[in-house]
């Protein structure tokens, strides 16, 4: 039978035609923002504004690491607290000479782009640094133990610009890992990032408050000063500020600090993905002048950016993993009561992953050294139980065993869905203490912010659970803040 004329054609799958929408409208922005300032000039100009310098850090030195996964690639991201100049305007202790990798993250692409691990080193890492090669004419610094962030330093010995020579060496010598390229983004530039894409909103569930004070060693603190909110707006200046804010919360400690910029750069990656800012050319402009203006690479430059920011886009906020190196929880001998030490076998365990290319293993996800100490015991949190799979029984299996450890189970049942291959705990935005403590009981468990008060933590069970373990309560009263991953809408406390 004939079709008659005026029939419309079958329409696109919803998916598809999402993915097509999806694609079409970054192709007009970028081509927009191009055809908006001549096409190769502006290129040209935006390239140009990027510091390069391939020889930072000379090729023998990276023998040591070799590549083993060559579709994947690795990236060295440090921020510098330089503070000569600009960069150093309104971010406390102004009277520091030189630069340090205030925070440093070792980004890992898998092969294909499907997945991206995102590892946060922290800078109070005690840890051997080799003998670097730095400068133009190999000159060789000594080895010595120290603090992480003192590698950047060492480097900047010959230069500023040779700044992330040791800090990289230091990385592979330590992790094994090949790092295929760095980046390195200062104070200022930060900001003007942040600015660019309009700000970043987060739920901040305390108000945080981290003052400038003056001491008999210069100035401390990063001048924070957020409102308690479910939608708090954040601006530059003020990202600026939670990145570096230590001094006043959570007792100066640099790990809780760690959690909250992973907190953050969830919500940047967040803001990065929305189609407002896809759809937006003249925006998707200021935030590319904004990042090229700030940075310092191997030459790894615009083309190389906008391959890596597609790679990451299409790997989603689920796909991408926001860690910290797993920590040793007894310091070893010799190690400063201020710093801190990588735990042997699951910090291995996560490198070698990473080397591998491989999935990253439940032991070396969920370290709770490289979070805040637990507060909230057992016996003060209610528990509902759900079984997430269609294995008969096991939400009452869960149920006894979190009340042999003392929690509080107010009911079991089953979820709406029985496919989840991993523990979920839920919990509303007042229970973010006692989450940490359920999440640390079940091994491989992770978290969710529900978005809701409520008297209760949530368990779905997954069908990796294997045991309900005792844990360890903190005496102190300290604030935590929620386990992150990019799609996680977390709460900063």
């Amino acid at each position: 039978m004939t079709t008659p004329l005026s029939s419309a054609p079958p329409p696109r799958p919803p998916e598809r035609w999402r993915r097509v929408l999806k694609w079409t409208s970054i192709t007009v922005a970028v081509v927009v923002v191009l055809a908006a300032g001549g096409g190769y000039l502006l290129y040209r100009h935006f390239t140009g504004q990027i510091t390069t310098d391939p020889v930072v850090v000379p090729p023998s030195v990276q023998s040591a690491a070799p590549k083993l996964v060559q579709n994947a690639e690795n990236f060295l991201l440090m921020g510098s607290d330089s503070r000569q100049g600009a960069s150093g305007r309104g971010t406390g202790g102004s009277s520091i000479q030189g630069a340090r990798s205030d925070t440093t993250i070792l980004l890992h692409l898998s092969a294909g782009g499907r997945k991206a691990t995102m590892v946060s080193i922290p800078r109070d890492s005690w840890v051997h640094i080799p003998s670097c090669v730095i400068g133009p004419n190999g000159q060789k610094s000594q080895p010595t133990w120290g603090k992480f962030n003192e590698a950047f330093s060492i480097g900047e010995q010959a230069g500023p610009k040779y700044a992330p020579s040791c800090a990289i060496t230091t990385v592979e010598a330590l992790t094994h890992v090949h790092i295929d390229h760095y980046a390195v983004i200062n104070f200022i530039g930060f900001e003007k990032v942040v600015d660019a894409l309009g700000g970043v909103r987060m739920c901040v569930a305390t108000p945080l408050d981290d003052p400038i004070v003056h001491t008999a060693d210069g100035y401390h603190g990063s001048g924070l000063k957020l409102p308690a909110g479910q939608n708090v707006e954040i601006d530059g200046t003020q990202a600026l500020a939670l990145m570096r804010a230590r001094y006043a919360l959570d007792g100066g400690g640099d790990l809780p600090r760690i959690k909250r910029q992973q907190e953050f750069i969830g919500a940047v990656i967040r803001k990065a993905f929305s189609t407002g800012l896809l759809l937006d050319p003249f925006k998707l402009a200021k935030v590319i002048d904004a990042g090229t203006k700030s940075l310092q690479t191997d030459g790894f430059g615009l083309r190389d950016m906008i391959r890596l920011a597609r790679a990451i886009h299409g790997a989603g906020a689920n796909g991408i993993q926001l860690l910290t190196v797993p920590l040793d929880n007894v310091l070893p001998p010799g190690v400063p009561t201020a710093d801190v030490a990588w735990d042997p076998v699951k910090s291995t365990e996560l490198f070698n992953a990473i080397r591998h290319d491989r999935p990253i293993p439940n032991s070396a996800k969920a370290s709770r050294a490289s979070g805040p100490p637990l507060t909230i015991p057992p016996s003060d949190i209610n528990v509902v139980v759900e079984n997430g799979t269609t294995e008969s029984g096991l939400a009452h299996q869960v149920a006894e065993a979190l009340t042999a450890k003392g929690f509080h189970v107010v009911s079991t049942g089953k979820a709406a869905q029985r496919n989840y291959t991993s523990t979920l705990v839920e919990y509303g935005t007042d229970k973010i203490q006692s989450s940490q403590t359920v999440t640390e009981s079940i091994p491989g468990a992770t978290s969710k912010l529900a978005l809701q008060p409520g008297a209760t933590v949530t368990v779905i069970v997954g069908s990796n659970y294997t045991t309900v373990r005792a844990v360890k309560i903190s005496s102190g009263s300290q604030s935590t803040i929620a386990p992150t991953t990019a799609s996680h809408e977390g709460c900063l406390s």
